[in-house]
């Protein structure tokens, strides 16, 4: 019989799960004619009470926590889950991800610089047969990378660079 390999889960500071999907806010900044600029559109009426709904969900769950909103940085997991194939397939994650990091701004950290990493994901799956969000944040306390981060590849793009320098590339 084999080992298995479970490496731990990362311990995180608060977490939340709700029905429901995240709309996406486009990062809509259109041409203005009056000014040689851009501007950002009003956000769609449904992204205003998603927004208003999870909002207050988590002022309730965070309660008297004291240490938010905080000065340090944090990482940042969201991840959607899909009943339907079609709007799986429609949704974009930045603009998933631009939506909840906007909500959670103020609550949880004050700046969006905070954010030292953000691991963002959708997914169909068996195990939870409703439209549902789940984020987690983990306020990192030193230099420390997350586990995540270290798995997903940092070494590697470390020496990635250094190969790339060694040649003249970089």
């Amino acid at each position: 019989m084999g080992k298995k390999n479970k490496s731990p889960l990362t311990p995180m500071d608060f977490q939340l799960g709700s029905g429901g999907v995240i709309p996406s806010t486009q990062e809509a900044f259109g041409p203005n004619k009056e000014f040689s600029g851009n501007i950002r559109k009003e956000e769609s009426g449904a992204t205003a009470e998603f927004k208003k709904a999870l909002g207050t969900q988590i002022d309730v769950e965070i309660g008297e926590l004291k240490q938010f909103p905080s000065d340090k940085e944090f990482f940042v997991f969201i991840i959607q889950y899909f009943v339907s194939d079609k709007e799986y397939k429609a949704r974009d994650l930045d603009n998933m991800a631009k939506t909840m990091l906007d909500l959670l701004k103020g609550r949880f950290y004050k700046d969006d610089g905070q954010v030292k990493t953000l691991l963002v994901g959708k997914k169909m799956e068996k195990r939870v047969p409703k439209n549902f969000i789940y984020f987690a944040l983990k306020e990192m306390k030193d230099d420390r990378d997350i586990d995540a981060l270290k798995i997903s590849g940092l070494e590697r793009s470390v020496t990635l660079f250094n190969e790339q320098v060694a040649k003249g590339l970089c």
